[in-house]
């Protein structure tokens, strides 16, 4: 019986793998011939309209409509190509001449072809793969980057649904770019950032957008190879090889980028093409990797960019100053009638040293003048900052400026390896306080709330939840934000309120805040301080504002201010459906000026009289409220608010005694 069971169930065995390989072999070969057949079919429309390319097997060509759309990723954010077409572009000259084939695989000046595997990264090894070949024209050295890198470390965390250039120009020109070995592809962008603990191989100096005009591109690749797009057509996967031109019938699929390596006059039936790098392998197609496409075929040409390389050897800008007084009182605060030395820090951002550092600051305010107005600096090596020499910069304060004046100066610096300019700014004379919050403790009278859809506001710990959020607070813990744990929502418009703020007793005000901000051009999302209502500040319309510190943010609010006692300060974001980033990061909020009051006026009323007395007793006997200013509290002008100024103060108002100082 068990001989019978056994024998009754090899036959099964062996009939199910029989019939059951049959099936998948012969399913196999039907879809292999629906492939030949949708091939010949390309075929004889190219061959019908007489165009220049063969139609061939690939394994693309064996791909799903949907597994081949995975290989497509040219998607930059809603307006981009409106907003490009306004930007500044490289062109030809009108007499230029080109020879007519240039291809920069000649020289071996084109670094390996790649696969970008089923991911939409094709923008990523675009940009790359054109850097790559910048850096072996300049250097002679061919670098393996990391694609990866830029899908788990740009800002805008475009990734494999698409991106653009400029997600990979901005890491590699502010980060740099490190290499395949130590961030290895994985086709994903869900792969955390580790380039911290990379070396840094080559970082980019800029990016030029180029004309979609066949001598501009042939300009810009007289430099090197560039990065650019095409939509791609059903017709596109069965490429084998040739001049590839659109057969006019085929369904669009979406949006593709490449590496333009150089052009041949004569392709196409001598109609012209670019000669193509394509990311999907060595293995596709019949070039290598590489195809011929006709010139203006298929939209080819549109967001062209060309990287720049190598970065300038050094780049130095301002970082900070320090106040200190050569004639004055030393509180570290310019004053009229006081001679201040100025010192400046300046940092190279570059990768080489700079040497013979100087600077001359200069302002155009009256009464500002500045009898020293050069200084030398230390040799400043990369990314390391250096303070100016002894005697530093040297400036006379008139007695006749006003306190509470901003002095904006400029400060133009060279060096042996170049020139650069900045600017700075200080105050004449101190600031009292109307109002400070350093968002340490409870909301504190913020209120948050949206016109549209959503509220995103938080008060809290920085979250690291975006790559253009801050991950620590400018002081203390807390902050508050937009989502503090994530990019602003899509199609917001919300608000953060401050409490109501008396600045009755307050001239020349100032809105001062730290702020870390990232927010797209104010074309599509805006970010804006408005003062009772009145727009104050609003981002750039035509660059991505990005913070990647905290910056100190100074808004002269006298117009609205000055006098009023009930003052109150919005800030809103508003984001369209496109790009979002991380939104407002706000800290250590105040807003100050110079007050107008009466010296022994302690509790503010405008009039000195016993409550005053009582006011000033309780805040030195019992840490009552200080006076505000503490300034009013001060009668008998001797820097100190302690009972002598109470007794004072008594004295003045019960006894006759002589009157409080002058403020």
């Amino acid at each position: 019986m068990q001989n019978f069971l056994f024998k009754n169930f090899t036959v099964s065995l062996v009939l199910f793998l029989l019939f059951g390989f049959s099936s998948i072999f012969i399913s196999s070969l039907a879809l292999a011939d629906e492939v030949d057949d949708r091939i010949a079919e390309i075929q004889k429309r190219i061959d019908q309209k007489g165009l220049h390319w063969t139609a061939g097997r690939s394994w693309v060509s064996e791909l799903s409509i949907e597994e081949a759309k995975k290989l497509l990723g040219h998607n930059p954010p809603k307006g981009y190509d409106e907003w490009l077409e306004k930007q500044p572009k490289l062109t030809a000259r009108k007499d230029a001449t080109f020879p007519s084939v240039f291809d920069w695989r000649d020289s071996n000046m084109v670094t390996p072809v790649k696969s970008q595997g089923y991911c939409g990264s094709c923008w990523d090894f675009a940009a790359t793969g054109a850097f790559e070949s910048a850096i072996k024209i300049h250097d002679g050295i061919e670098y393996d980057l990391s694609e990866q890198q830029v899908l788990s470390c740009n800002i805008y965390e475009a990734g494999c649904g698409g991106g653009w250039a400029e997600p990979v120009y901005e890491l590699f020109k502010r980060y740099g770019a490190v290499g395949e070995d130590c961030m290895p592809y994985e086709a994903s962008h869900w792969v955390p950032c580790t380039q911290e603990e990379c070396e840094v191989l080559a970082k980019l100096k800029d990016w030029v957008y180029v004309e979609n005009d066949v001598n501009a591109i042939k300009t810009a690749l007289l430099t090197g190879p560039v990065y650019s797009a095409f939509s791609v057509y059903e017709d596109f996967y069965s490429y084998w090889d040739g001049c590839y031109e659109y057969d006019g019938t085929s369904s669009y699929l979406g949006g593709h980028a490449i590496v333009i390596v150089g052009w041949a006059d004569t392709s196409c039936g001598g109609e012209g093409a670019w000669i193509c790098k394509n990311s999907w392998g060595p293995g596709w197609a019949g070039l290598g990797g590489y195809f011929y496409i006709k010139w203006g075929t298929a939209g080819i040409g549109r967001s062209t960019v060309l990287p720049l390389y190598p970065p300038d050897p050094v780049t130095l800008t301002y970082e900070d100053h320090q106040v200190s007084e050569a004639v004055g009182d030393g509180d570290g605060i310019p004053e009229p009638g006081e001679t201040i030395t100025l010192s400046v820090d300046l940092k190279n951002s570059g990768p080489d040293t700079a040497t013979s550092v100087e600077a001359t600051l200069s302002t155009t305010l009256p009464g500002v003048n500045i009898t020293s107005p050069v200084a030398t600096f230390p040799d400043i090596p990369s990314d390391e900052i250096r303070t100016s020499e002894p005697p530093h910069f040297i400036i006379e304060i008139d007695s006749s400026v006003e306190a509470g004046i901003r002095v904006d100066f400029d400060l133009s610096i060279t060096c042996n390896e170049g020139s650069f300019n900045a600017t700075l700014y200080d105050f004449i004379g101190e600031f009292d306080t109307a109002f400070a919050d350093d968002m340490e403790g409870d909301d504190n009278g913020w209120t948050h709330g949206y016109f549209e859809l959503e509220d995103d506001w938080e008060h809290g710990v920085p979250q690291e939840g975006s790559r253009t959020d801050p991950t620590y607070a400018y002081s203390g813990d807390k902050i508050w934000g937009n989502n503090l744990d994530d990019n602003y929502p899509n199609e917001v418009h919300n608000y953060l309120n401050s409490p109501i703020i008396n600045c009755k007793r307050f001239e020349k005000t100032r809105l001062w805040f730290y702020r870390w901000l990232a927010v797209e051009k104010a074309e599509w999302d805006t970010a804006a301080i408005y003062v009772n209502d009145n727009l104050v500040w609003m981002n750039d319309s035509l660059y991505d504002h990005l913070d990647f510190k905290w910056h100190h943010h100074d808004l002269d609010i006298s117009a609205y201010a000055d006098s009023n006692d009930s003052v109150q300060i919005r800030f809103e974001l508003k984001s369209d459906q496109g790009l979002h980033l991380g939104g407002w990061s706000i800290d250590d909020f105040a807003i100050v000026g110079v007050s107008k009051y009466i010296i022994g006026d302690a509790n503010a009323d405008q009039k000195i009289n016993l409550g005053d007395v009582i006011y000033l007793a309780n805040y030195v006997l019992k840490g009552g409220f200080a006076p505000v200013p503490e300034g009013a509290g001060d009668v008998d002008c001797d820097g100190d608010i302690d009972m002598g100024d109470v007794i004072y103060l008594a004295n003045y108002l019960l006894k006759g005694g002589p009157e409080p100082c002058p403020p």
